[in-house]
């Protein structure tokens, strides 16, 4: 997993809709332009970590949430689905030349 800025910026977007707030209302909670949080949003842009700290503290998430764009459990469920995917596919190729010899 790699941190994604839209995947990330949509999470924030969703968040801050979820919560009731504008663009303008969350941006001067943060003390920061509407732009810049825009650019956020829109993935354009990265946030600093002490703006993940901020949104974390402030949306009461884990900031591993914020950085890959997706719940908790969603993030451990992805790693799992990777994992899984990576077991399959080695599974595939034992079982390939398994059948080669035979």
């Amino acid at each position: 997993m790699n941190y994604d800025t839209k995947r990330s910026g949509a999470y924030i977007q969703n968040l801050r809709i979820q919560n009731g707030y504008t663009q303008n209302q969350l941006a001067k909670t943060l003390n920061m332009d509407r732009s810049h949080l825009s650019r956020i949003e829109s993935g354009t842009k990265g946030c600093s970590v002490d703006l993940f700290i901020q949104l974390s503290e402030f949306f009461h998430v884990p900031i591993d949430s914020l950085i890959l764009g997706m719940e908790r459990n969603n993030a451990l469920e992805y790693g799992s689905k990777v994992q899984l995917k990576k077991e399959i596919a080695e599974l595939i190729d034992r079982l390939t030349m398994l059948q080669a010899h035979l």
